[in-house]
């Protein structure tokens, strides 16, 4: 979490601000604009007058961690959308899509550095991702395919550990 240690009082709010940016970019999932960052800076700045510097940060991601953007996966509908309309979502939303299927956890900063870079939507890029993402360990939280949907009784076994079994399952889930 502390990415930075500040050497001196000058050096405090720089460190802060490049910590609760980087918290909050992988807490909300996508980048996060400077007035949207200010509330927790000026939760840490208020907490630092009382508490050490780590102790002020804590305060800050206390408020990052309760912040709606947190809590919820919040999507909306693409501009000028009629209700029903099919449409494109955002690179940072594939982003978290693809991340809680395979993963059932967040962005990795690989994933995120892609969303931001409007990249991830090259099929050739998602697909590499994909695969990338199905052969981590996190991808083990797919057991639910043994579990959930057991296939052992009729004598089937599936091949849990094939990257390419896990991204047709996945990609038949999607």
């Amino acid at each position: 979490i502390l990415v930075c240690q500040p050497k001196n009082a000058a050096a405090e709010a720089p460190c802060a601000r490049r910590i609760l940016t980087g918290l909050l970019r992988r807490a909300w999932r996508r980048d996060v604009t400077a007035a949207e960052a200010a509330p927790f800076l000026a939760s840490y700045a208020k907490a630092r007058a009382t508490r050490n510097f780590a102790g002020a940060i804590s305060i800050a991601l206390r408020d990052i961690l309760v912040s709606p953007d947190f809590l919820f996966r919040l999507e909306f509908d693409a501009k000028g959308a009629k209700p029903g309309q099919v449409y494109r979502v955002s690179d940072f939303e594939l982003a978290s899509r693809l991340s809680f299927l395979l993963w059932s956890s967040i962005p990795d900063d690989r994933l995120l550095n892609l969303a931001a870079g409007g990249r991830l939507r090259d099929p050739a890029i998602l697909d590499r991702e994909a695969r990338r993402m199905m052969a981590d360990a996190k991808a083990d939280a797919l057991a639910f395919l043994d579990s959930d949907f057991s296939f052992e009784p009729y004598g089937l076994v599936l091949p849990r550990d094939d990257p390419d079994f896990r991204l047709l399952v996945n990609r038949t889930l999607v």
